[in-house]
């Protein structure tokens, strides 16, 4: 059961990786830094998926080992091209792709004439060396060109919404899968793998983390003026307390929108920043109040019609809905003291 745990853990982050290049190779406006972070990715992705099979299957066939260790040879020259492109914003020169094309080129002449299958010490040795000095080569000269942004976070707040952010991020896990991958025979050979998967989901997180802040900045230069926020919360009461529109458990943002004659993006911006609230938290709201209005007044209706007058097509979302805005279930609400 460990081995089997060890092996998903480690090869999880192989699998996200590939459908995180799939994505970015399939992006409608992919820019060449997606391209480049996608070649990086994949590079890994082929490294690490070597050293996977190879820990549970020693026997794993030398073509294979070739592979990820001719992968491995470009990790460093696509870390580089991809910091050089977001540190310029803009493409790189075709000559910049030299430092992809040179070590490629060489590590082909090598497989054909000398491969592993045949040359089994040159590969496990001396070439093993060579790729992971140059991957080492690599981080520090795209160290170099990052280094002013390394600067700037000494002296303002992290920023998780800037491409600088993501390149550092990416930059500081390549640092560390390396530096896992080359204290391997001090710790375990695996360690890179599972570095790999760690520093993919943190990666993850914090892509979700800057698009949650991006979200909540969205409107900070765009704030609706009063008089209009004014006018729009009296036409909104008035849909709200004389049409009861909250009714409709079908209700949308869309469908609320129209109604008050303005569109989807104004309405959210009013909801979420004027109301400091979510529309679902705004439509719970009201749809409570009417239930808390019926539970007093008509003892005879179960919370079956209580549910469905208020405007909830579940029993089970009405009394977690209502639990979340009073504290208690409807039936011990009815007993409360007036």
């Amino acid at each position: 059961m460990t081995a089997q745990l060890l092996f998903f853990f480690s090869a999880l982050g192989v699998f996200n990786a590939l459908l995180l290049v799939g994505y970015l190779f399939s992006k409608t406006h992919r820019s060449q830094s997606d391209l480049l972070l996608g070649c990086l990715l994949l590079m890994l992705s082929i490294r690490v998926g070597k050293s996977v099979f190879f820990y549970f299957s020693p026997d794993l066939a030398k073509i294979f080992l070739q592979v990820g260790l001719s992968a491995c040879l470009l990790i460093g020259p696509f870390l580089y091209l991809y910091c050089l492109s977001v540190q310029r914003g803009s493409a790189v020169s075709r000559y910049s792709f030299g430092h992809v094309l040179a070590p490629l080129s060489a590590i082909l002449v090598i497989g054909v004439l000398y491969p592993y299958q045949t040359h089994t010490a040159l590969w496990g040795d001396l070439l093993y060396k060579v790729v992971n000095y140059v991957w080492l080569f690599y981080l520090l000269l795209s160290l170099w060109h990052i280094k002013p942004w390394l600067l700037q976070v000494r002296q303002k707040p992290f920023d998780l919404s800037t491409p600088a952010t993501l390149c550092l991020s990416i930059w500081l896990g390549t640092a560390v899968i390396w530096l896992a991958y080359f204290t391997g025979a001090y710790t375990s050979y695996i360690s890179g793998a599972l570095s790999f998967s760690l520093i993919l989901y943190l990666s993850i997180v914090m892509a979700m983390l800057a698009r949650k802040e991006r979200q909540q900045n969205r409107y900070q230069d765009k704030k609706i003026p009063d008089d209009d926020a004014a006018a729009m919360l009296t036409r909104l009461n008035q849909l709200m307390n004389d049409e009861q529109l909250f009714l409709n458990p079908n209700l949308t943002l869309a469908q609320l929108a129209k109604r008050l004659g303005t569109n989807t993006s104004k309405l959210s911006q009013f909801v979420n920043d004027n109301l400091a609230m979510s529309f679902p938290h705004y439509l719970n709201e009201k749809r409570i109040e009417h239930a808390k209005s019926l539970l007093l007044c008509d003892t005879a209706l179960s919370a079956e019609d209580v549910a469905d007058a208020s405007g909830y097509n579940s029993l089970s979302t009405f009394y977690s809905a209502f639990k979340k805005f009073t504290g208690t279930t409807p039936a011990k609400f009815r007993q409360l003291p007036p």
